[in-house]
């Protein structure tokens, strides 16, 4: 992982994963750059724009489950 980056956790089915992992190998692509480029193309079709406000705020408020965020 290069400085300044993070980290994410995603849960597939393990049949998801492994044609996913496989279909990268053979393309010679990285599983990290491919989900990257998937989460910013989603992104940048679903953005939303926060209020001043709420961007600081909203890092905190990311890292807590759905039943926490309550």
């Amino acid at each position: 992982m290069a400085q300044g980056e993070s980290s994410i956790r995603v849960y597939l089915s393990p049949e998801i994963k492994d044609r996913f992992k496989t279909v990268c190998f053979f393309k010679g692509l990285n599983m990290s750059d491919v989900t990257a480029e998937l989460i910013e193309n989603w992104l940048a079709k679903n953005d939303i724009e926060l209020p001043t406000s709420q961007k600081n705020s909203s890092t905190a408020k990311s890292k807590l489950s759905p039943k926490q965020k309550e």
